[in-house]
This record gives structure tokens, sequence and C-alpha cells, in this order.
């Protein structure tokens, strides 16, 4: 009996070039990803000195794909890096700006009643 080997296929997305944050070794490393890769995307190894590196892609690295990863939410699959304060940092510009159209539209209420 044969045994098969089977490779599964995926459609790659995007090649990237990335170059080590450490200042001893900046060494380039170059990622091949797939969309699913893509999108789960938060940073790569070093192919010299195997240290992690932080990174996220940008609309230059996949200009044919932002829009479409946009909607599909790159962010929603990323773990939150710091639980407590990006939850609250998050809903506090959203808290500010709906203070200021309260504000605004009570303002134009009272402006029109005295009219």
């Amino acid at each position: 009996m044969t045994k098969r080997i089977v490779f599964p296929r995926e459609v790659l997305l995007v090649e990237v070039e990335r170059w080590c944050g450490d200042p001893s070794c900046h060494a380039r490393t170059r990622l091949a990803l797939t969309k699913g890769e893509a999108r789960a995307y938060t940073g790569f190894e070093c192919a010299r000195c195997e240290r992690w590196n932080e990174d996220a892609l940008t609309e230059r690295d996949i200009p044919e794909w932002w829009e479409e990863f946009k909607i599909t939410s790159l962010e929603g699959v990323r773990p939150v890096a710091a639980e407590g304060s990006a939850a609250e940092g998050s809903g506090e510009p959203v808290a500010r700006l709906s203070d200021a159209w309260k504000r605004l539209g009570g303002r134009r209420g009272d402006g029109g009643a005295e009219d």
C-alpha cells in the first residue's frame, strides 16, 4: 500500500519584507501570508536572532485587499494587548463625542426656542 503525501493549498495573498528591531541584528525577513494569516498577523520572528518583533500590516503592504480587511476587521481577530486599559481607552473618545454632541444638540434646541 502506498502512502500519499498531501500538501494543503492556500492562495498566497502577499509577501512582505520586515527588518528585525534589534539594533545589533537588523536582519531582513521575508514573510509570505495567506488571507487567514494576514488577518491573524501580529508580528514576526527574526530569521537570524529568533527575536519576536511586534508588527501590523498597513495599507501599503496590502493595497488591493485593504478595504476588504478593514470591513472584515483586522483588529477584531487580534488579541488585546492590555485588557483593562484598552477596553477603557476605546470607550473614552466615544463618550466624549457623545457628550459634545448632546451639548451641541442642547444649544441648538435652546437657540431654536428663543428665535
